[in-house]
């Protein structure tokens, strides 16, 4: 089956939202690596003004990372509005949350260079040093716009004909999302990486929109889809290929490419033939990848003129068309740019503070004097200082960004202590220690690096 990703982008007086489906090779060089492409978007027209906007701020990350100060990790807590016609939990476009939480794990996996697969097909020498922690976690969000902890993390559950919405499957980026059913489920954007997954009907993966320019810059408004409202920002993509599935797109990484635009990251060939993704440690291609052009390790012609490092295709990328299993790497280059979004573009900025994953104090009942971690970061051999009010039972858990509970220990009729937790064995990355008492709980956020 030949499908496509397809992104939105709306600039200042530039709109394009009309998206190709490419099945031969006619855009492609008569090298002999070429393949049909199975994943295709038009070429998009994007106001340079932004490129020149951003620039300046990439430019002033690289320096940070040069100096080398701290690190930035920044959090983005998600929610996936699973649309579906009334099928049961797990069945249908009504997937489970086990595919949810394998989704997330993927994208924490793709972001944060812990993806195992990488030595398959990512043998060049100038690749492999390009390949980049980008420092961004996504956390399931814990916690609805109503206030109320959620029985799924990260999953909000709607059938259409509860909300009056034409049934599924959709035609990609369709006046029905775009004008009807985002605005009308979408989270506070400034809180929640809002994702739709669906169904399509005309072979469409997903599609993004892009983030916000902060006021007082020029362009002024998103480059985002179909008018540049907050009430559409985020993600749409296909129930098959979200979490562990089968087939080409069976890994999740149809988010990981959809984040990377969601975060300010053009095609890997600058939408045209040999074209500019304003990324300086990508290789110019001609084209978007179909499959995994060759064999693991060898290195393709990109069918440019002229190339720079590191040389050839890079089908490994993420923000290249190539299956799941063969993308496997953002560059450093891409994360400088994701990076300065997150630090300067105001709804991406605004997610890292947001507490709705149950990361700092969410509720401050009286029963718990005082509640601190150390040393935060950690190298997993962790310190709770407790103090509570009345000497009661108390439970301390550790829950990572999935909900689930990796450490727990519980005190009976204690006054609180200072309390080890050896979590030297778990992964590095984001989690919430939560205290508990009859009366109350108290969560903070822990980093192990």
């Amino acid at each position: 089956m030949k499908k496509k990703f397809t992104y939105l982008g709306v600039f200042v007086l530039t709109v394009f939202n009309t998206f190709a489906q490419q099945s031969s090779l006619s855009s492609q060089s008569a090298s002999s690596e070429a393949t049909p492409i199975k994943r295709k978007c038009a070429t998009p027209i994007l106001d340079e003004s932004f490129e020149s906007w951003i620039a300046d701020k990439i430019q002033k990350q690289q320096q940070f990372t040069n100096e080398k100060k701290a690190a930035v990790v920044y959090n983005i807590p998600i929610i996936f509005h699973i649309i579906h016609t009334g099928q049961a939990v797990g069945t249908g476009y009504n997937i489970s949350a086990t595919r949810i939480n394998q989704q997330i794990a993927r994208l924490n996996a793709d972001y944060r260079k812990t993806n195992t697969d990488q030595s398959t097909y990512l043998t060049q020498a100038s690749f492999v040093s390009a390949a980049a922690d980008v420092e961004i976690n996504f956390c399931a969000a814990q916690i609805n716009p109503s206030g109320t902890m959620m029985a799924e993390p990260g999953i909000d559950r709607i059938k259409y004909s509860d909300k009056g919405w034409p049934a599924p499957p959709y035609t990609g980026s369709s006046a029905t999302i775009e004008n009807t059913i985002k605005p009308s489920s979408i989270w506070d954007p400034t809180k929640y990486f809002n994702v739709w997954v669906t169904a399509f009907s005309d072979l469409t993966l997903g599609y993004a929109q892009f983030p916000t320019v902060p006021s007082g810059t020029s362009p002024v408004t998103d480059i985002v889809g179909m008018g540049g409202s907050a009430l559409t920002d985020g993600v749409v993509i296909d129930y098959s290929a979200t979490g562990n599935t089968t087939g080409a797109y069976n890994l999740g990484r149809t988010l990981t490419h959809e984040s990377g635009h969601w975060l300010g990251l053009r095609h890997i060939n600058g939408d045209a033939s040999c074209g500019n993704d304003y990324v300086g440690d990508t290789p110019t291609q001609n084209n978007l990848s179909g499959t995994c052009p060759t064999t693991a390790g060898a290195t393709v012609a990109s069918g440019c003129t002229a190339s720079p490092n590191p040389p050839g295709r890079m089908y490994q990328n993420y923000m290249d068309y190539s299956d799941d299993k063969c993308m496997v790497l953002f560059t450093a280059g891409q994360k400088a740019r994701m990076q300065a979004v997150m630090a300067s573009c105001t709804r991406r900025n605004s997610l890292n503070t947001s507490l709705v994953c149950g990361n700092v104090n969410l509720i401050d009942y009286s029963s718990i004097l005082e509640f601190n971690l150390f040393p935060n970061p950690s190298n997993g051999l962790l310190n709770v200082s407790l103090d509570l009010i009345n000497s009661e039972d108390f439970s301390i858990s550790v829950i990572n960004t999935l909900g689930q509970v990796v450490s727990e220990i519980k005190q009976i009729q204690s006054n609180g202590s200072n309390i080890k937790i050896d979590l030297v064995s778990q992964s590095k990355g984001i989690y919430f220690v939560t205290v508990k008492t009859k009366s109350g709980s108290k969560t903070k956020r822990l980093i192990i690096q």
